[in-house]
């Protein structure tokens, strides 16, 4: 008995958070922020460039999923970007929510996959659940966004406009997300 519950506390141990991981977590939180802006410079040519952010935050998250394989990354990368938005460009602070709603389906859904593998970490290289996760993370977001755009800021948008931006919004997601896990796969094996 005495090996089993050390054992299983090993296991839990190997699960944990690094600062490793918390500085890769932030790292790309900051490639998002930065790819941010290629999004903003896309509204002078592309009217749906909003469709921009979603892919670039696939593309992070996926990545920093697959190079910190750890559960609860993606909370760590929200609060990150979250943090960034706040104090550097001054984003309202109903924005926080997202911390908590973005990366809960996603982080449930991983956990639940997780448990058909042999071994637990090969869901974050898997490519049809880091496509649904980072899906599942981006519509929520983008379902908070509109909310926002549209309750909090008070714009008036129409719904077939949504609609139209949600729809090529999760076409972008799907590459992001693609694209990112071919990416973060070799990164992962230069990084050992």
């Amino acid at each position: 008995m005495t090996e089993l519950a050390t054992g299983n506390k090993i296991a839990v141990l190997k699960k944990k958070v690094t600062a490793v991981d918390l500085i890769t977590i932030v790292v790309f939180a900051v490639l998002y922020r930065v790819l941010w802006y290629f999004f903003k410079f896309a509204g002078v040519a592309f009217p749906f460039n909003h469709t921009f952010v979603y892919l670039f935050c696939a593309f992070c998250l996926v990545l920093c999923w697959v190079i910190v394989r750890r559960p609860y990354a993606s909370v760590y990368f929200t609060a990150a970007w979250c943090a960034i938005n706040f104090f550097i460009q001054g984003e309202i602070p109903v924005y926080w929510i997202l911390v908590v709603i973005a990366p809960l389906l996603p982080e449930i859904y991983l956990n639940m996959r997780g448990k058909a593998f042999t071994n637990a970490d090969e869901v974050y290289s898997s490519t049809k659940d880091l496509i649904v996760a980072a899906v599942l993370y981006n519509m929520v977001y983008e379902a908070f966004v509109w909310w926002s755009i549209i309750s909090v800021y008070q714009i008036p948008v129409p719904f077939n406009m949504i609609a139209i931006v949600f729809a090529i919004s999760i076409i972008g997601m799907i590459i992001g997300a693609a694209i990112a896990r071919k990416l973060g796969l070799r990164l992962k094996g230069l990084l050992g």
